[in-house]
């Protein structure tokens, strides 16, 4: 690549019927100034484009790490929902089954406090029936004492 110094330290023939050295001069300085400003400015684009290249590949870093992070934040919240959802199971399960054995206990306890009122109830009348033999044995005896 042609360089501004090259430009500057270019000589040329001097002919009979050439061009004006003063004319030739002043422009070739023209020219050299607006090349080192080309080359300064492709040197800055240069660093620019330097600078963001790592800026874009941090970024894609960032992108990368970020989307581990929400792979593993979804594989921690689906593990989180099966625990959960399994320990629910769990619990109905385990309810379901103190239930039924409160269930039966009520039950059982059902059938023996019917079993006593049965019982009772079965007194009772044995009591009644004494008691009217008692009445019907005293009124007889009273029948007998006239």
């Amino acid at each position: 690549m042609l360089r501004p110094i090259d430009i500057q330290n270019k000589e040329f023939e001097k002919k009979i019927k050439g061009y004006s050295c003063d004319e030739v001069d002043d422009f070739l300085d023209v020219v050299i100034q607006d090349y080192e400003m080309l080359c300064k400015e492709n040197q800055s684009l240069r660093n620019k484009i330097g600078l963001l290249t790592e800026t874009v590949d941090r970024y894609k870093q960032m992108e990368s790490t970020m989307e581990k992070s929400m792979d593993m934040a979804k594989q921690a919240a689906d593990d989180v929902r099966r625990n959960a959802e399994t320990e629910a199971s769990a619990i109905i399960n385990k309810a379901k089954l103190d239930a039924s054995y409160l269930s039966r206990q009520i039950d059982d306890e059902h059938a023996k406090r019917h079993r006593e009122m049965l019982a009772l109830k079965g007194e009772i009348e044995q009591y009644k029936a004494r008691m009217k033999s008692y009445c019907a044995n005293i009124e007889k005896l009273i029948d007998d004492m006239e």
